[in-house]
């Protein structure tokens, strides 16, 4: 398959180098130092986890060209860069199908009516930072990769990405409403991004921070009980497991997790890097709890909503 990767972060670079080495033709847009950096070095990632070392040529470019043809297009930029990315995947005329990797809740309607048939939806289980020309990255085995289309229903084209993304070393799976997924998920990292910004989006200081930490628990585990009261029931079945168990336990297990390298690698990078993303994240999520007419005093506090 012929692959165009949007976005060469930490998700675009980790997904088509795994796309890359399962024999696929992989092209990487970037822009700025980073294409710079890919034109010189290539891909560089580094598993934070095992310490392995990968080094990959790849072609790279700062725009495609308009007469170029691919089979995927996976965008894995932003949301708040995705009205800069719409006119070059409308300028596309090869139709490609065009897999949105990232927080779009609430944009499907958008996107897809500016692209038609061609989009689908999913969320990457890669965490990480980039440093100079190195990714440093870890996959969250707790998080799959996911997909979905807009219609829920499970298509023969989903269940190829699937496949596809499978082979590459990624566990997918297909969501029956990927929207109701995607609003889940805002409903977990938003309290988690917000906890951050208290204490500098500093992972360890956060797990010492008891009442930060009970505030970001309880204010997730509003957010969980709001969404179900009202139909969603797209939450992944480890978070709604843990969430059930009394909080001296959850925080427990959060703390663990900032004070050790994954709190970094998983929430902190990507919170430090994304504010703006984040904050128009958490106004959507506040929108969809309205819709549920449940109280999430909690994580009001911590948006700092007045309600």
């Amino acid at each position: 398959m012929r692959i165009l990767v949007l976005g060469a972060g930490v998700i675009g670079s980790v997904y088509a180098a795994r796309l890359l080495e399962a024999g696929h033709e992989v092209v990487l847009l970037a822009r700025g130092r980073r294409l710079d950096d890919l034109r010189a070095h290539g891909v560089i990632l580094q598993n934070a986890e095992s310490g392995e070392r990968t080094w990959l040529p790849v072609t790279v470019v700062g725009q495609p060209d308009p007469d170029d043809r691919f089979d995927l297009v996976l965008v894995s930029v932003r949301a708040e860069q995705l009205t800069d990315t719409l006119p070059m995947l409308t300028a596309m005329n090869d139709g490609s199908d065009v897999l949105f990797f990232g927080n779009t809740a609430n944009r499907q309607t958008d996107l897809v009516e500016a692209l038609g048939q061609r989009a689908l939806f999913g969320f990457p289980a890669v965490g990480g930072s980039c440093e100079g020309p190195t990714v440093t990255y870890v996959l969250i085995a707790q998080q799959k990769t996911m997909l979905g289309e807009p219609s829920g229903v499970r298509t023969p084209r989903a269940r190829r990405l699937q496949e596809l993304l499978d082979e590459a070393g990624f566990t997918t799976q297909i969501s029956a409403d990927i929207d109701a997924w995607l609003v889940g998920h805002a409903a977990f990292v938003v309290p988690i991004a917000f906890a951050l910004y208290r204490v500098d989006v500093d992972a360890r200081r956060l797990a010492a921070d008891q009442a930060t930490m009970r505030l970001m628990v309880n204010a997730t585990r509003q957010g969980f009980t709001a969404l179900q009261s009202h139909g969603n029931t797209e939450i992944p079945k480890n978070l709604r497991v843990l969430y059930r168990l009394p909080n001296v336990f959850v925080t427990a297990y959060w703390r663990r997790v900032f004070a050790g390298p994954r709190g970094e690698l998983w929430f902190a990078a990507h919170s430090r890097n994304a504010q703006a993303e984040m904050h128009t994240l958490a106004q959507q999520l506040h929108t969809a709890l309205r819709a549920t007419d449940r109280a999430t005093p909690d994580l009001d506090r911590l948006l700092n909503i007045n309600t």
